[in-house]
C-alpha cells in the first residue's frame, strides 16, 4: 500500500478536523447556539461519525475489506451502545427531550429528586445545579425527565408556612395577624387556610406570591421572622395548650418574649449582599450572561425592522433623522461587541477558578450595563418611529 493511496482519507480526517474548529470557532467566538450546548455536542458527534465513514469509504482497500471494516467499527459502536444504554444513549435522548420540551433555562430554580438549587448549565448528558449550600451539583439528564421536575416560574411563586395555635385564640385575630406579615414581607395576594383541626390546636397556613424569586430563600426566612413578630405584637401565643414545663410560673405568665421600646431598639440594617448573591454566584452569573447574548443577538434585527418602518415616511427631514439615530445604534453596539466578546474568550463560568471570579463579575456587570442602556435606546427609538407614524 502506498502513500498516495492513503491521501483521500487523509484529506478525509483533515476535513474533519477542520470542521470541528470551525464549528468550536463558531459556537465559542461568534455565539452560534451559545445557550444550546445540546445542539453544539450533537454538531460535533454528526461530524466525527460522517468524517469516520468518509475516512473508511477512501481507504485503498477492496469492497470486502472495506465491509470488514465497517462492520467491526459497528460491533464496536454496539457493543458501546449496549454495555452503556442505560447512561450514555439513556441521558442523551433525555437531553434532546429536554431541548424540546424546554422545561427550564439557565438561571431558573428547579427541585427534582431533593435536589434544589439554580441551573448553571445545560448539556447534552447532564445538567448543572448550584445548590444552596453553593456547591455545583451534575444531575443525569435521564433524572430530569423520569422523576418529578419542579420549577419555579421566574414571574412569581407562592411561598407558605404553618403555624399551630390554640382553639382559645380568636381566629379572625389570627388570620389578621398573619396577613399583616405576609404583607410585610411583600407577598401579593396573601391567603390564610386552615390546615388541620388537631385535639388540642389548629394549623393555620398562611402565604402569598413571591414576584421576586432571585430572593426566595431570603424571603422564607423573613417570612417566618414576620410571622413569629407579628403574632408576639398582637399578644398571641405561638405555644399549643398541651404545653408543660416543670417550673411553676404565676396564672398572668405570657410564654412570649418581651416587648422592646422601639424607640431605643436599634434598627436592623439591611444586609448590603443578599444571601442569594453569594449561594448562587455562578448561577446568576451564567443568567447574566445568558440575558446578555440574547439581547445583542436581536440588535441588528431590530435595527433593520425600525430602516424597514421609517421608508414609507413622507417626511424626508423626520426620516433623515431617525435614519442617524438608528446609525447611532449600530455604532454603539460596534463599540460594545469588544465586551462581549471578551466575556466569549473567557472559559465556561463553572469551570473559572474562583480567585478569577472578580475578574469574571467586572467584565460581566460592565456588559450588562452598557447592553441594558443600548436596549433601552433601541426601545425608545422604537416607541418614537411608532407615534411618528401614528401621526402620518
Amino acid at each position: 500500500m502506498e502513500i498516495d493511496q492513503l491521501i483521500p482519507a487523509i484529506i478525509s480526517l483533515l476535513v474533519t478536523l477542520s470542521l470541528i474548529l470551525i464549528f468550536n470557532f463558531l459556537f465559542h467566538k461568534k455565539s452560534l447556539f451559545s445557550r444550546e450546548r445540546i445542539i453544539q455536542q450533537i454538531i460535533y458527534i454528526l461530524i466525527l461519525a460522517i468524517g469516520l465513514l468518509f475516512a473508511i469509504f477512501t481507504l485503498p482497500i477492496d469492497v470486502e475489506d472495506k465491509n470488514l471494516v465497517l462492520t467491526f467499527v459497528s460491533i464496536i459502536i454496539g457493543a458501546i451502545i449496549t454495555f452503556s444504554s442505560t447512561t450514555f444513549v439513556a441521558n442523551a435522548m433525555a437531553g434532546i427531550m429536554l431541548r424540546l420540551i424546554n422545561p427550564f433555562r439557565v438561571g431558573d430554580f428547579i427541585k427534582t429528586d431533593g435536589t434544589f438549587g439554580r441551573v448553571t448549565e445545560i448539556y447534552f448528558l447532564n445538567t448543572q445545579v448550584q445548590s444552596i449550600d453553593r456547591d455545583l451539583i451534575t444531575i443525569p439528564n435521564l433524572a430530569l425527565v423520569s422523576k418529578p421536575l419542579k420549577t419555579i416560574r421566574s414571574s412569581g411563586t407562592i411561598i407558605t408556612t404553618s403555624v399551630s395555635l390554640g382553639y382559645n385564640i380568636p381566629r379572625k385575630d389570627i388570620e389578621k395577624s398573619l396577613l399583616q406579615a405576609a404583607e410585610i414581607t411583600g407577598l401579593e395576594n396573601p391567603f390564610v387556610h386552615v390546615e388541620k383541626l388537631g385535639d388540642f390546636s389548629i394549623s393555620y397556613k398562611v402565604g402569598g406570591l413571591l414576584k421576586d424569586v432571585d430572593r426566595i430563600i431570603t424571603a422564607r426566612s423573613d417570612f417566618k421572622k414576620n410571622v413569629i413578630d407579628n403574632l408576639h405584637n398582637s399578644d398571641i401565643e405561638i405555644v399549643s395548650p398541651t404545653y408543660m414545663n416543670q417550673r411553676v410560673f404565676s396564672e398572668d405568665y405570657v410564654c412570649m418574649p418581651p416587648k422592646e421600646d422601639t424607640r431605643l431598639a436599634p434598627k436592623e440594617k439591611e444586609p448590603e449582599v443578599q444571601t442569594e448573591d453569594i449561594i448562587f454566584d455562578k448561577a446568576i452569573m451564567a443568567q447574566m450572561l445568558d440575558r446578555i447574548y440574547t439581547i445583542t443577538e436581536k440588535f441588528p434585527d431590530r435595527r433593520k425592522d425600525m430602516e424597514d418602518k421609517i421608508k414609507d415616511l413622507s417626511d424626508t427631514d423626520k426620516r433623515d433623522e431617525l435614519k442617524e439615530q438608528i446609525n447611532a445604534l449600530a455604532k454603539m453596539e460596534d463599540n460594545i461587541n469588544p465586551e462581549v466578546q471578551a466575556l466569549k474568550d473567557l472559559p465556561d463560568i463553572t469551570a473559572m477558578p474562583h480567585d478569577k471570579d472578580n475578574e469574571y463579575i467586572e467584565k460581566l456587570v460592565t456588559a450588562e450595563k452598557d447592553v441594558t442602556l443600548l436596549d433601552n435606546r433601541h426601545e425608545d427609538l422604537e416607541k418614537k418611529i411608532f407615534k411618528t407614524l401614528e401621526q402620518e
